[in-house]
C-alpha cells in the first residue's frame, strides 16, 4: 500500500537568527515572521476585529494637550509634527506586530537639531544590526521585501534615535520581553495557534461548500498498482469528474471481475456541524483572551442576552476595566515615546489621548438617564402618597366600625 503520513507540528515562537556573514539579524528561520503575523491579521476574523478595535480605542479621538481644547493653536501645531494618519499607522502596527517604528525627521543634520516631523515607518521592512558592546542597536537595515531579497541587494542603513547626528533617525517602539533583545513577541502570542485554527476551519468549510467530494472519500482501485504516469492520469481524471460543486455523483467503473472492483470508502466525521461549531467558538474565545478583551461586546460581538440593554451594565464595567488594564498601557507607552522625542525641542507639555467611550455612556445619554430617574422618583412619591391615603382611609373605617359596634351593644 502506498500512502503518506503528515506530521502535525506544534506552534513555536520564532527566534532572532544571528549569522556572522550577515550584517543584520533575521526574524525566524525564513526571516519573514512579520509576514506570518500580517497573514493572521488578514485571515482570522476574530483576530482582525480585536486588533482593529483595540487600535481604534487606543487612538480614541486623537492627541491633545492637558488644559487646552483640541482645536487650540498648540494642539494644531502638535498635529503638524505628527498627523492622525501617521499616528494611527504606528498604533496599528504596534498592536498587530508587537513593535512599531517612528521616523524622526530633523530640520538639519548635526548636534543641535530640532524635530520637524514624526512619521510612521513600516517595521516589517526593517531588521536590526547586531548590538554593540553596551547592548544598543545603533542601526536598522531596510529592504522593501525581505522574502525576495537576493545576496546582491544593497541594504539601506538607518540610525536609531539618539545614536547619530543625521537628519533622519528611527525610534523603535519595542516593549521589553525577557529573553528577546532584538524583537518583541506580540502581546497575543499565546492566541496565535487559535488564529491559525480559525483560518483552517474557514478554509475547510469553504472547500466543503465548493468541493462536494473533497477529503471525505477514498477510491480504491484493487487491480494492481499502475506506473507513476498511469496513476497520475487516473487520479487527475477522477478528480476532474468527481470534485467541485458540479462534480458527478455517480461513479461508473469497469472491472475485469468482482474481485478487482473499485471501492469507495467514506472518511466521515461524526456530528461534524457541532464539532466545527465547538472549534470555532473555542478559537474565538481563546483569541479574545489572548487580546485580554474583557467582554466580546466591546468589539461588537453579541454574547448572549436579548439585546444591548440587557448587557448595559456589563458593557460599562467591561469598558472601564479594559480601558484601565489594556488601552491605557498602550497609550502611556506611545505618549512616553513622543515626549522623549519632543524633548529635543524644549519643554514638552503634558500629552494625553482623548479616550472614546461607548455611546451608552455619553453626557447626552447620561442627562437623559437622569431625567428618567427623576421622573421615576416623582412617580414613586405619588404612589407612596396614594398608599398613605389608602392606609389612613382603612384606619378611619376600622375606627368607625368599632364605634358603631360599641354603640349597638349599649343599646342592647
Amino acid at each position: 500500500m502506498n500512502y503518506t503520513i503528515t506530521n502535525l507540528s506544534a506552534y513555536e515562537m520564532p527566534q532572532a537568527i544571528e549569522e556572522k556573514n550577515k550584517e543584520y539579524v533575521a526574524y525566524g528561520e525564513d526571516n519573514n515572521y512579520f509576514a506570518f503575523l500580517i497573514q493572521q491579521y488578514l485571515q482570522s476574523a476574530t483576530n482582525n476585529a480585536a486588533i482593529k478595535s483595540i487600535s481604534d480605542l487606543i487612538y480614541g479621538q486623537g492627541l491633545c494637550i492637558d488644559g487646552l481644547e483640541k482645536d487650540s493653536k498648540e494642539v494644531k501645531e502638535l498635529k503638524k509634527l505628527i498627523n492622525h494618519r501617521e499616528l494611527k499607522k504606528i498604533i496599528l502596527e504596534r498592536k498587530m506586530l508587537g513593535m512599531a517604528a517612528m521616523q524622526v525627521i530633523y530640520a538639519k543634520a548635526g548636534n543641535n537639531r530640532k524635530v520637524v516631523g514624526i512619521k510612521h515607518f513600516p517595521i516589517h521592512t526593517l531588521r536590526p544590526e547586531r548590538m554593540n558592546a553596551e547592548g544598543v542597536i545603533e542601526n536598522y537595515y531596510y529592504h522593501p521585501n525581505w522574502a525576495d531579497k537576493s545576496p546582491t541587494d544593497t541594504l539601506k542603513k538607518i540610525p536609531t534615535f539618539g545614536n547619530s547626528t543625521e537628519a533622519i533617525e528611527l525610534f523603535i517602539l519595542k516593549p521589553y520581553i525577557s529573553g528577546y533583545s532584538y524583537f518583541s513577541p506580540v502581546g497575543y502570542s499565546g492566541a496565535l495557534p487559535y488564529c491559525e485554527l480559525e483560518n483552517e476551519i474557514s478554509d475547510y468549510l469553504l472547500n466543503e461548500a465548493k468541493n462536494s467530494f473533497s477529503g471525505t472519500k477514498v477510491i480504491n482501485f484493487n487491480n494492481g498498482v499502475p506506473s507513476n504516469k498511469e496513476r497520475e492520469a487516473i487520479s487527475n481524471d477522477v478528480k476532474q469528474k468527481l470534485t467541485g460543486a458540479r462534480g458527478q455523483k455517480v461513479i461508473v467503473a469497469f472491472n475485469e471481475n468482482s474481485d478487482s472492483k473499485a471501492t469507495v470508502e467514506d472518511i466521515s466525521l461524526t456530528d461534524a456541524p457541532s464539532h466545527y461549531e465547538y472549534l470555532a467558538n473555542e478559537a474565538m474565545h481563546k483569541i479574545l483572551v489572548g487580546h485580554r478583551v474583557t467582554s466580546p461586546m466591546l468589539l461588537g460581538i453579541k454574547d448572549g442576552g436579548n439585546g444591548l440593554s440587557s448587557n448595559s451594565d456589563e458593557i460599562m464595567v467591561a469598558s472601564q476595566l479594559f480601558n484601565s488594564t489594556v488601552i491605557a498601557n498602550f497609550q502611556d507607552e506611545i505618549l512616553d515615546a513622543l515626549e522623549e522625542i519632543l524633548e529635543l525641542n524644549g519643554e514638552v507639555p503634558e500629552l494625553y489621548f482623548i479616550t472614546s467611550q461607548p455611546v451608552e455612556f455619553t453626557d447626552e445619554n447620561q442627562e437623559e438617564d437622569d431625567v428618567v430617574k427623576e421622573d421615576k422618583k416623582e412617580v414613586d412619591k405619588v404612589e407612596d402618597k396614594d398608599a398613605d391615603y389608602n392606609k389612613e382611609d382603612q384606619n378611619l373605617k376600622s375606627a368607625i366600625d368599632l364605634a358603631m359596634s360599641a354603640y349597638l351593644k349599649t343599646r342592647d
